[in-house]
C-alpha cells in the first residue's frame, strides 16, 4: 500500500502573550504599522484544563502583519495552555496558529511523529488543540473552521463584549513572514518538523552567528510552510548568543518571530542588530510589548 501522506498544515497565525492587550495593539499599529485590530474578551463560564474548572477571561486582539495574522492574548482568569507560558515566561512569543482541515487527522499525524496533545475544544466557527512540539508546550495550535461561524460583531461571536477595532489599516512597517525556533537537538526537531510541513530537502548546515562583533558557530536548518518560512537553530555548546540564553531560561522553543522592514526603513530602538555572515542576511532583534527580543526584523535587500 502506498505510504499515506501527512496533512496539509499551513501556518498563518503568530501569537503573542502580552501584559497589557490594548496597549501593545497601540505600539503593533503606530511603531510597525500591523493592522486593523479587532479587540475582543472571550469568556467561558465553565471551562478546564488538566484538573482544574472554572471560568476563565482571556483579552485578545488580532490584527494582520503583512499577510500572517497578530493574535495578542492576555488571560486574566483561569488556566489554559496560554496561561501556562503567561505564568512561566510573561510576555513573549508563545504559539504558532495552524490552519487545517480536519483537526483529528492532523492530530493523529502529528501524535505519530512526537507530538502530544495539550488541550482541545471548540467554539462557533473554530475547532482547535494546543500540540506540545519535540520543541516545547503547546506551541502548535491547530484550527479548523466549522460550517457554524458566527456573523462577525454578534454576541454569539463575542459574547461579554462588542469588541473594539482600529478601522484604516496604518502604512505597513513590518511584514511578519518566519519564526526562529531554538533547540538543544536539531536532528530530533526536524524528525518533527520535516514530515510535519512535507519538508523534503531540508538539511542542517553550519553557520556563522555574528553579533556585535562577537561571532558564534551554529548548526541552523531552514523550510518554509504556508505564509511563513522557519528557521530552526541549535546554538553551541557554552556560547552567549541570544539563542542560547533563550534556551537557558526553559524549554520554550520559539524565539522571536521575524519580518521584513519595508517602507521607511528598520523601526528605531533596535536591541540587537547581528548577521548570518555566509549569506549576508542582517537582522534586529526587538524588545517590545510582545517580550524581550521577541521580534527580529530584516532590512530589505533592495
Amino acid at each position: 500500500m502506498p505510504e499515506k501522506r501527512f496533512p496539509r498544515l499551513h501556518p498563518a497565525q503568530i501569537c503573542f502573550v502580552v501584559e497589557d492587550v490594548v496597549a501593545a495593539v497601540d505600539e503593533c499599529v503606530e511603531r510597525f504599522g500591523w493592522g486593523p485590530f479587532h479587540v475582543f474578551n472571550a469568556n467561558v463560564p465553565e471551562a478546564t484544563h488538566g484538573d482544574w474548572a472554572g471560568a476563565k477571561r482571556t483579552e485578545v486582539a488580532l490584527g494582520m502583519a503583512g499577510e500572517v495574522q497578530v493574535e495578542l492574548i492576555h488571560v486574566h482568569e483561569g488556566h489554559d495552555t496560554v496561561e501556562a507560558y503567561q505564568a512561566r515566561y510573561g510576555a513573549g512569543f508563545q504559539h504558532l496558529g495552524i490552519s487545517c482541515r480536519d483537526r483529528e487527522a492532523a492530530v493523529e499525524a502529528l501524535e505519530a511523529i512526537g507530538g502530544r496533545v495539550d488541550d482541545q475544544n471548540e467554539f462557533p466557527g473554530v475547532r482547535f488543540a494546543f500540540v506540545d512540539t519535540p520543541t516545547g508546550p503547546g506551541m502548535f495550535e491547530l484550527l479548523q473552521q466549522t460550517e457554524d461561524a458566527p456573523t462577525p460583531g454578534s454576541d454569539e461571536a463575542r459574547p461579554d463584549a462588542p469588541g473594539t477595532g482600529v478601522g484604516t489599516p496604518p502604512p505597513l512597517r513590518a511584514a511578519l513572514d518566519r519564526a526562529t525556533i531554538v533547540t538543544r537537538d536539531l536532528d530530533r526537531a526536524l524528525a518533527f518538523y520535516a514530515p510535519a510541513f512535507r519538508w523534503n530537502d531540508v538539511t542542517p548546515e553550519r553557520a556563522t552567528l555574528r553579533i556585535d562583533g562577537v561571532e558564534t558557530r551554529v548548526r541552523r536548518a531552514r523550510g518554509a510552510a504556508g505564509q511563513m518560512s522557519f528557521e530552526l537553530i541549535e546554538p553551541a555548546p557554552g556560547s552567549d548568543d541570544p539563542y542560547a540564553r533563550h534556551l537557558a531560561r526553559g524549554d520554550h522553543g520559539l524565539v522571536h518571530a521575524g519580518g521584513l522592514a519595508t517602507g521607511d526603513g528598520m523601526p528605531e530602538g533596535a536591541l540587537v542588530v547581528g548577521e548570518w555572515r555566509e549569506d549576508g542576511e542582517s537582522f534586529s532583534l526587538y524588545d517590545w510589548s510582545g517580550g524581550a527580543g521577541s521580534l527580529q526584523l530584516r532590512s530589505d535587500p533592495r
